[in-house]
């Protein structure tokens, strides 16, 4: 194994909906709105339309607002805009692959997101890795194949020398499809993502 990819939601940076969601209100039936109507959205989680680059957090927010009949504008508009002062990077992971690169393992970033989760976290830990491929740059989401695709063509990867780590099982069946290694992890568990690499044959 010589090339190691990370995802960043979940596995490198936490996404909790229900932890979320209690930040910006106590009423279940307006976390339950924000569940449904905002992250799992068209504009969010159903096409990917904010992390394939079309659309922006704020026309996302205009979008939902337009198409929920403003009920909830005003939690609709601040949670777009700040969900992501809840969300925080789990520093052991970042450990984890400084270890690695200090090991001689080629390290990549292979993310559904977008330029605004870019501009809060990714920037900032962008020197740990050897390449990155984010899916509003390339306008296309995991677990489509072109995504997988463009990150072995761009780095020359060899998938079978290639371990790739995300918590969603469908993400992981198209890396498996591309004889990319590896299996989906429990979402933010830093021991999970240890035994993976124990897995494969690679300590941390």
């Amino acid at each position: 194994m010589k090339n190691i990819i990370f995802d960043f939601c979940n596995v490198i940076v936490t996404f909790n909906e229900k932890d979320l969601v209690s930040h910006f209100t106590d009423n279940k039936e307006e976390q339950e709105f924000i569940v449904e109507k905002v992250i799992n959205s068209p504009e969010w989680n159903t096409y990917g339309l904010i992390d394939s680059g079309f659309i922006t957090n704020e026309e996302a927010s205009i979008l939902i607002n337009d198409r929920t009949n403003n009920i909830h504008k005003e939690l609709v508009d601040t949670f777009m805009k700040d969900y992501y002062k809840y969300m925080y990077i789990q520093k052991e992971v970042l450990d984890i692959i400084q270890r690695l690169k200090e090991k001689g393992y080629k390290i990549y970033l292979l993310s559904n997101t977008n330029e605004f989760m870019y501009d809060k976290f990714i920037k900032e830990i962008e020197y740990l890795f050897d390449g990155m491929v984010l899916s509003y740059r390339t306008h296309t989401i995991k677990p489509h194949d072109s995504i997988y695709k463009y990150i072995i063509d761009k780095y020359n990867l060899t998938p079978e020398e290639s371990l790739f780590i995300d918590d969603r099982e469908d993400n992981m069946d198209t890396a498996n499809k591309f004889e990319i290694k590896g299996r989906s992890v429990i979402p933010a568990d830093v021991e999970d993502i240890k035994e993976v690499l124990k897995e494969y044959g690679i300590g941390d």
